[in-house]
């Protein structure tokens, strides 16, 4: 018999700024870390299902029981927050279930890369066409009995899937096979093409240049070699989204790839000399030319790109080690110029 499907989290992230939320600042304020502390294991709850909390008399006690608080206390806290609108009121008075477009949308991005999602059609608050396009898969939406409604395919996944006849298959094998051996007479290093959306050159752009709407730092991450998402990475990911925004944090990770050295650290460093410097918008600031031929961006004061540089093919998994040196320089560089400003001496 197959293994049942996983829609369950292992963990869930929570903001620095959890308890400011406009939706539950008034709850902790009138219950106060009592309070805070059942909003908490009701998420884990909502986790631990997928997305949503059934509840029910049928929940409501044995969670009280669980937790050892009053069911007065941990029902008037609840009600509290579909009040403000933590929990979404329209889901929970028609079918008796605590969810919300955040708690959705934090759940397709946590499980993005399974190869099932779904969605029960009742609860649904978010545009899975929309989220469709983060996951590795496809979001299924279905009704109350599990039957399939509507199945929302990833647009770059779906052109991987075609009706192929035998002989085109056996064409596309030999087109391949060409392919490959032509790739073990080149060398082991790549142009990184300029129609390449992350590696746009530095300094062309400027504030009024259309940004994407969503930047997905975690694609980026995995994309571009610096390894899998892990628990932690995941937490410095967003840690340095949330101090930098997610423009700046793209653009140092441009700059760390170019120079082959996949290390959230070197990002950091990059981000804290920009901001020691005062730059506003680093895709604006036009990169002077560099004078050390072959070297990448090494004699560059903020490793800006050169036009067209050669970067070494990273294996998936294997990511380029930055040495003591070079680590312990980037940062004595950065604390000076992060210091520098902070006693308003000019640099």
């Amino acid at each position: 018999m197959a293994r049942p499907l996983k829609e369950s989290l292992d963990y869930f992230p929570i903001d620095i700024d959890f308890g400011e939320d406009d939706k539950l600042s008034v709850t902790i304020a009138k219950y106060g870390m009592q309070g805070l502390g059942i909003i908490i294991k009701i998420m884990a709850e909502v986790y631990k299902n997928s997305y949503f909390y059934r509840w029910t008399e049928q929940q409501q006690y044995p969670f009280a029981q669980r937790i050892n608080v009053d069911i007065n206390l941990v029902m008037d806290v609840v009600n509290e927050c579909i009040k403000w609108g933590f929990f979404n009121r329209k889901v929970f008075e028609e079918h008796g279930v605590l969810t919300s477009r955040g708690f959705q949308k934090r759940y397709v991005e946590a499980a993005k890369r399974r190869k099932l999602i779904s969605i029960v059609d009742d609860y649904l608050l978010i545009d899975p066409a929309v989220e469709c396009k983060n996951v590795s898969h496809s979001i299924t939406i279905v009704n109350a009995d599990g039957n399939t409604v509507n199945v929302y395919i990833n647009p770059d996944k779906s052109n991987n899937v075609s009706a192929q006849t035998p002989q085109s298959k056996v064409k596309e094998s030999k087109v391949n096979k060409s392919k490959v051996e032509e790739s073990k007479e080149q060398s082991n290093k790549e142009v990184l093409p300029d129609g390449d959306p992350l590696f746009q050159p530095l300094g062309t752009g400027s504030s009024s240049d259309p940004v994407p709407d969503e930047i997905n730092l975690f694609r980026i991450f995995e994309g571009e070699g610096f390894g899998t998402i892990s628990p932690f990475t995941s937490d410095k990911i967003q840690t340095l989204e949330k101090e930098y925004g997610a423009r700046w944090v793209q653009e140092a990770m441009k700059i760390a790839a170019l120079n082959s050295k996949r290390k959230l650290v070197y990002v950091e460093g990059i981000l804290i000399n920009w901001k020691a410097d005062g730059i506003d918008e680093p895709w604006t600031v036009e990169a002077p030319p560099s004078n050390n031929k072959g070297n990448g961006n090494k004699g560059n004061k903020y490793n800006k790109r050169p036009s067209k540089p050669d970067i070494e093919i990273v294996q998936p998994g294997a990511e380029p080690e930055l040495s003591d040196e070079e680590y312990e320089e980037m940062m004595r560089f950065a604390a000076e110029q992060q210091a520098s400003k902070e006693q308003g001496v000019p640099h």
